[in-house]
């Protein structure tokens, strides 16, 4: 599991949503002052989604 910090950019609007894809859950969308995003699962933490490509490699693999 990899976890991703937020030390580089400035984080400007933080919002807990309901996970419709995955059917059940919450995530958590975050998004940063450079107009990106990350989102996470509220459960494990995990990075579940981002606008970054360097982020991409770490989210997980649809099958």
């Amino acid at each position: 599991m990899i976890f991703i910090t937020d030390d580089d950019k400035e984080i400007i609007s933080e919002e807990i949503k309901f996970n419709y894809q995955e059917g059940s859950g919450y995530y958590r969308h975050v998004t940063y002052s450079d107009g990106g995003f990350r989102q996470f699962d509220k459960e494990t933490g995990e990075l579940i989604g981002s606008s970054y490509a360097s982020d991409q490699e770490n989210l997980p693999k649809m099958e």
